[in-house]
């Protein structure tokens, strides 16, 4: 298709498609359309299929809705940008799904931003967070820190209370190994009281074990322990209270953590290379090669299911030292 072929068939569109198609562009749900044109989802998704047939746009995915939307930005951006421009600049609708069009369309983030900010209410500035935070956290999940980075400070101008933001933030930067400006988010989320705070204050306390002060670990996590709720974050507490343990020599105390850690969360490569280490401090040879072999084996099992690497710099040294050990011990086997 060129441009001469698309304005003939956008011209050509009744005037109910192109409504349907302008609300489409802003990034409006098939019930909100439908809410505001008075007819029903399925006529909305009828018109949708439509419109898309009259453009030449066909797909097989399962979600077929899904894509032909996205089919629909990516056609608009490449002929006629300007009308998502200007639903970009009067539209309220800040889902993610729409900021993710307006990205896709190229208009420019910063400026729309900007404008978005100064026209937006309170309750309009603390969707938009959402909404950044959650692209920003997809992008950090698919290993893009410095985008993540950028939407997330986003977040948090527009809700600088955004606990769950700071601490994403935190997060990338640590990944991007600006460890100031980590510290720095981890500290104004770890202020709150909710889920953000409660793995903002186990991030700084691994962070304070890595730099050798595991006393100031074991002092951040014991106060908190009893009241976290969430499995996974109390998982990652009782994992590093005992790899503070650990370093301090306290044994019996460290182990004592590590396998509640593991009672909440058993494919925890980190915790099974920490116990190892532990049992071997304690003479249970056996028991701790059983462990090196579950740290190497979880932590390929999550490889498989998550499909991105998002390991924590101190377990390569430890995998390492796992196939040391193991190693050795096939060698004297044979």
């Amino acid at each position: 298709m060129n441009q001469q072929e698309f304005e003939k068939i956008f011209e050509h569109l009744s005037p109910r498609r192109k409504e349907v198609l302008r609300r489409i562009l802003a990034g409006e749900t098939d019930a909100v359309i439908a809410k505001a044109m008075g007819i029903g989802e399925s006529t909305v998704r009828k018109y949708i299929e439509r419109i898309c047939q009259e453009f030449g746009l066909e797909n097989e995915h399962s979600d077929g809705r899904r894509y032909k939307r996205s089919d629909l930005v990516a056609l608009f951006a490449k002929y006629k940008p300007e009308l998502l421009q200007q639903r970009a600049f009067t539209s309220t609708n800040l889902s993610e799904n729409f900021l993710l069009q307006l990205f896709s369309a190229n208009i420019p983030v910063q400026e729309y931003l900007e404008k978005q900010l100064q026209l937006s209410d309170d309750e309009e500035k603390t969707q938009t967070a959402k909404s950044l935070n959650k692209i920003g956290h997809h992008d950090y999940l698919n290993g893009d820190f410095k985008s993540a980075v950028c939407y997330l400070k986003w977040a948090i101008t527009f809700n600088p209370d955004f606990a769950e933001a700071h601490y994403n933030l935190g997060a990338a930067y640590e990944k991007l190994e600006e460890l100031s400006s980590a510290y720095h988010h981890y500290e104004i989320a770890m202020k709150y009281s909710n889920r953000a705070a409660d793995a903002a204050i186990n991030n700084l306390a691994r962070l304070s074990i890595l730099k050798g002060n595991s006393a100031a670990a074991v002092e951040m996590i014991q106060p908190i322990l009893s009241r976290v709720q969430d499995s996974m974050v109390k998982a990652s507490l009782h994992k590093n209270l005992g790899w503070a343990y650990f370093e301090q020599k306290l044994y019996k105390q460290a182990k004592k953590h590590l396998l509640m850690s593991l009672k909440l969360d058993s494919d925890r490569p980190l915790t099974h290379c920490l116990l190892a280490k532990v049992q071997e401090a304690q003479g249970e040879k056996q028991s701790a090669l059983e462990s090196w072999k579950d740290c190497l084996k979880s932590d390929y099992d999550n490889q498989q299911l998550k499909g991105q690497d998002c390991k924590l710099p101190e377990l390569n040294f430890w995998q390492l030292e796992a196939r040391r050990v193991l190693d050795d011990e096939i060698d004297l086997g044979n």
